[in-house]
């Protein structure tokens, strides 16, 4: 299923983004990550835009990464050491990790500040990218 991303909820504001990832660096991102799959919303949003920046509620930001941001970004800050499972698709531009992970909230976004990367102080934001930018569910969890 592909969503369009460039519809958000109400609550949101595309402020900012880049052109698309080709096919070749989607690829090259699903075989890096290899032993747990890069979710197919995510690849379908980055397939749209890439290093989007998306105003939450006139309050915040939400800032997701492409392909290549979010290979550096996982090495750089050693996420899959830290949270084996998880895999960092952006940020809040306030020091705080946007990442999918399966948590106490079963599989979903979550976010976690980058200097105490650890799924037990890891907070839910939503289950999908799609249900958090498309439907709304879980922006007032971007916002504390």
């Amino acid at each position: 299923m592909t969503h369009d991303f460039f519809k958000l909820h109400r609550l949101y504001r595309l402020v900012e983004h880049a052109a698309p990832d080709n096919a070749e660096a989607i690829y090259s991102l699903k075989a890096l990550f290899s032993d747990s799959p890069v979710p197919d919303e995510y690849l379908c949003f980055i397939s749209q835009m890439t290093e989007a920046e998306i105003l939450v509620n006139n309050a915040v930001y939400l800032r997701v990464w492409g392909a290549a941001g979010c290979a550096e970004m996982n090495e750089a800050y050693l996420i899959q050491h830290y949270m084996p499972r998880a895999l960092a698709i952006g940020d809040n531009e306030e020091g705080e990790v946007i990442f999918y992970a399966p948590g106490k909230n079963g599989f979903g976004l979550y976010k976690v500040g980058f200097g105490n990367l650890d799924m037990a102080d890891a907070q839910f934001i939503a289950p999908s990218l799609e249900a958090l930018l498309i439907e709304g569910a879980g922006a007032e969890n971007l916002l504390r």
